[in-house]
């Protein structure tokens, strides 16, 4: 049985830098629609092939912008 590593079981997102959609959801406790829309207002999508990956930094980012925590 191959060992799972703590990010893909969802235990250590501080160390990703891009991750899923699921992985998105996780860290910040939103929906998928809602974690869709956030990343396409930041600019922090990115497609590689079929896969759309989320850029965690940008998104972090993002949300203290609106939460006014620059």
């Amino acid at each position: 049985m191959r060992k799972i590593n703590t990010i893909e079981n969802g235990a250590d997102f501080a160390a990703c830098k891009m991750g899923k959609l699921d992985a998105a959801c996780v860290r910040y406790g939103l929906g998928r629609n809602s974690i869709q829309k956030m990343a396409k207002e930041a600019g922090a999508t990115v497609k590689v092939g079929k896969c759309r990956l989320f850029n965690f930094t940008i998104l972090d980012a993002y949300v203290d912008s609106i939460s006014g925590r620059e």
